[in-house]
């Protein structure tokens, strides 16, 4: 089990690294945003919480530019994501990584082939000899020890969100997006996202990470929130959303209030 304990950290920059302001989104006809507002800090970790159907998936990949609002922005450090050019959008895209909960791989490419796409896509330079070892490198990290010649068929569904999550993160992104990252991870799969995550928060990556799973706001969360409906209805620091939720039940965060607001843990350190 990993300790509460984390570096202390530089303030957080003025600027968040993604910001919704106001953002409703429609999916298949229906509202699946309504008038949805959060910055989320560059170098922390922010956990959103909800049941099926709230409206978190949508969240992630409007923060994600993956899901155009119909009214409302959405920010990059600062910068309406709408107005961007074409290269700032790629160099967003080489900055960022995004785990699908449904793991989301190519059918007919190999698991080398999809785990590898960022890199060819955004580190052109790299020869096929080191893209493949990066890519046996992040696989191995996750606990694959399978081929790289398969295709998704021919794996698991815990094995196929292995391969989405190493792909959301073998290019070395800033940003990293996970939708219920957990979902179709055995036990032992679990520990090695987890982890991973605490890696990724040594580097001072920011995470953003979507789940119904009180596990991760436990461990890693530095700002957590609850959306319901799709509706924003609690963000701040873990702590103080814990303690609000205590005298609010209607957040329903019993699994969390079970087990007692944690201490205070020291925050990562500048790098």
């Amino acid at each position: 089990m990993p300790s509460d304990e984390r570096p202390a950290a530089a303030a957080v920059p003025a600027v968040p690294a993604i910001e919704l302001k106001a953002v409703s989104a429609y999916s298949a006809g229906y509202q699946v945003l309504s008038e949805l507002s959060v910055a989320f800090p560059e170098r922390r970790t922010s956990v959103v919480m909800g049941g099926t159907g709230s409206g978190k998936s949508a969240l992630l990949k409007a923060a994600a530019g993956l899901l155009l609002p119909g009214s409302g922005s959405v920010e990059f450090r600062g910068v309406d994501m709408a107005r961007l050019s074409r290269k700032e959008e790629a160099e967003f895209r080489a900055k960022s990584g995004f785990v699908f909960q449904d793991a989301a791989l190519w059918s007919d490419t190999t698991i080398l082939g999809n785990v590898s796409m960022p890199l060819s896509l955004h580190k052109p330079w790299m020869g096929k000899s080191d893209a493949a070892e990066a890519v046996r490198l992040i696989m191995k990290r996750l606990g694959y020890d399978g081929g790289m010649a398969m295709r998704p068929a021919d794996l698991s569904s815990g094995e196929q969100k292995m391969a989405s999550i190493a792909r959301a993160v073998v290019h070395d992104p800033d940003i990293v997006f996970m939708d219920d990252p957990a979902v179709g991870l055995d036990e032992d799969a679990t520990e090695q996202l987890f982890s991973l995550i605490e890696e990724l928060e040594s580097r001072g990556k920011t995470l953003i990470i979507v789940t119904n799973a009180s596990e991760f706001a436990y461990r890693f969360a530095d700002m957590l929130g609850i959306i319901r409906d799709g509706r924003l209805v609690a963000f701040g620091p873990y702590e103080e959303t814990l303690a609000r939720a205590e005298r609010e039940p209607e957040l329903r965060l019993e699994r969390l209030k079970a087990r007692g607001i944690r201490a205070a843990r020291r925050r990562r350190e500048s790098l």
